[in-house]
């Protein structure tokens, strides 16, 4: 062969190596390498998918989250975390399931966290870890308008029910000892039965007793309710120590700058911000005091 050419043909192998080179080390890499945080770049936290925040939801949580006409999660937990997954550089994905699905698929590895309003009990804590508090709820017991229940000895050898592995069932399993205790793969499947005459009575959020009295006006009402022992949070896989501590720095920027408490008053118009939050989140009690002096 020609020197010439020889010498050309080396020398251009040469530059596409180094070219090769140079994209290899200043490139983006893995999915674990890339996102659109304010540092250009996500950590590598563990996740399920590298980059990417798997979440997962029930279809009956609403408003925290819900599906809406066309199957779309939405909810003050959808619009939050998509904030909070922007803030730390990452996509985030939602998954239907169910809290008694998904509880033991989050610890497995399948989800990276559970987009659910959940009780942090302590037999929960052995399992998988918890966001800082977001709620304080209460529960309580619907029944048949014609009922006339309005104590928990009115369900005496009653049949109530109540979503399984929901804080609801842990309370009508520690209060309800002598009621016929019925386990609802979900509120609205509840709530049907109660409808049906196939239940006394139906235990339920707080947060969702005022949207499902009005689509049954005149044919359920409140019997009674009782606060919830602990806050209400959301569930992480326990392995991902460094994405829930990053997670909640995000959702602390968000409840010191208002952003959390709009987003609160924005989905629950009708329940004022739970005061028993306070010893949380004390600058959101200085938000809701000034309101107050505002309004007054």
């Amino acid at each position: 062969m020609n020197r010439h050419i020889m010498r050309r043909l080396v020398s251009g192998l040469a530059v596409a190596v180094a070219m090769a080179t140079s994209a290899t080390a200043c490139g983006s890499g893995s999915d674990g390498d890339s996102g659109s945080g304010s540092s250009g770049t996500a950590k590598d936290y563990g996740l399920v998918r590298s980059g990417t925040i798997t979440a997962a939801v029930t279809a009956g949580d609403y408003p925290f989250v819900a599906p809406d006409a066309t199957g779309k999660p939405v909810g003050m937990l959808v619009d939050l975390n998509n904030m909070i997954s922007k803030r730390m550089g990452l996509k985030i994905v939602y998954k239907t399931t169910t809290v008694q699905a998904g509880l033991p698929a989050l610890t497995s590895g399948q989800y990276d966290m559970m987009s659910v309003g959940l009780v942090a009990t302590p037999e929960r804590r052995k399992s998988v870890a918890f966001t800082k508090p977001i709620f304080w709820g209460q529960n309580v017991i619907v029944v048949p308008a014609g009922s006339k229940a309005k104590a928990l000895d009115d369900f005496t050898g009653k049949r109530v029910g109540a979503g399984a592995n929901s804080s609801q069932a842990d309370f009508a399993q520690k209060s309800l000892t002598k009621s016929r205790l019925v386990s609802e793969a979900t509120d609205s499947a509840g709530v049907s039965q109660l409808l049906a005459g196939n239940l006394d009575g139906m235990v339920l959020g707080s947060t969702h007793v005022s949207k499902i009295l009005k689509e049954h006006p005149g044919k359920l009402r409140t019997a009674l309710t009782s606060p919830q022992d602990q806050p209400g949070a959301m569930a992480v896989n326990k392995k991902l120590t460094k994405f829930l501590a990053d997670y909640n720095k995000e959702l602390t920027v968000l409840a010191d700058n208002g952003t959390f408490l709009k987003l609160y008053q924005k989905y629950f118009p009708d329940l004022p911000y739970p005061t028993q939050m306070y010893k949380f989140w004390p600058s959101i009690q200085k938000q809701v005091e000034a309101q107050g002096e505002k309004t007054s």
